[in-house]
């Protein structure tokens, strides 16, 4: 670790460092923070295998440094430093875990969040008395994944439907409002609604609906472009299959793509 600080001082370094890095700010090396996280995550949801580990280090190395980037641009500063980083953290993880570090004792890990809830707002009434529950969810997350974690975080105070039966309801509800509605703008809304709606469901079937819709843009990929191959020349001439003939080709897809056959993704 202290190797990789030194790194970060000397690509930073004004007498000698990297000419590229020493011109970086936290706002540009944003888009370099986002690509390493999505990177990380494709190795994650793939399991990781055995054969991966190397990559999954690498990647967890790649993701660290941009941690330690930002640490050292903001000692830069006399803002804090990378130390202070890591003693922030250690301090809200004990402090969060009280059935592990105190006399506490947590039955199940649905108390483990009910107490974590719990310690977090007594940490923003410390702090300014004005926080919300909704604290914490990153307005820059994918829409469908932001919908699951503020729907989340107020179920854990209580705001939620007691079932995912009800919560199917008022899928239909939204649904029926959004065939009525009569515009562009109030459509935009009901499907928002619609949407986040879904979301609502899948959190209480215990799916991420990011992940659930990123596995169905992949399924629908796949088949995709094993139909297509079989009219590519004909596309490229301008000729466009007809509905019917993508409905064959989608059907062989499936069953080259998938062999067990399941419903497609369209």
């Amino acid at each position: 670790m202290a190797n990789l600080l030194q790194v970060a001082c000397d690509l930073r370094d004004p007498h000698g460092g990297c000419p590229w890095d020493r011109e970086q700010t936290h706002k540009s090396l944003a888009p370099c923070l986002l690509e390493e996280v999505y990177e990380l995550l494709e190795i994650l949801e793939q399991g990781p295998k055995e054969h991966q580990r190397e990559a999954f280090r690498e990647e967890l190395g790649d993701l660290l440094f941009q941690v330690v980037i930002h640490a050292q641009l903001a000692a830069e500063k006399n803002w804090f430093t990378f130390s202070d980083v890591a003693q922030g953290i250690v301090q809200k993880l004990v402090r969060r875990h009280p059935h592990v570090y105190g006399e506490t004792i947590a039955a199940s890990s649905q108390k483990v969040l009910e107490n974590w809830e719990r310690i977090k707002a007594a940490e923003r009434t410390q702090k300014d008395g004005h926080s919300s529950v909704l604290d914490g969810v990153p307005a820059m997350l994918p829409a469908l994944q932001r919908a699951a974690r503020l729907g989340q975080k107020a179920a854990r105070v209580g705001f939620d439907w007691q079932t995912s039966e009800d919560v199917l309801q008022k899928i239909g509800e939204e649904l029926s409002e959004l065939k009525n509605a009569a515009d562009p703008t109030t459509r935009e809304e009901e499907l928002g609604d619609l949407l986040f709606a879904i979301a609502q469901y899948a959190r209480k079937l215990g799916i991420d609906p990011e992940q659930a819709l990123r596995v169905a843009c992949n399924k629908f990929e796949q088949r995709f472009r094993h139909a297509e191959k079989e009219v590519r020349q004909s596309i490229a001439a301008g000729q466009n299959p007809s509905a019917e003939e993508w409905e064959k080709l989608w059907q062989k897809a499936k069953l080259a793509v998938n062999p067990q056959g399941d419903r497609a993704s369209r």
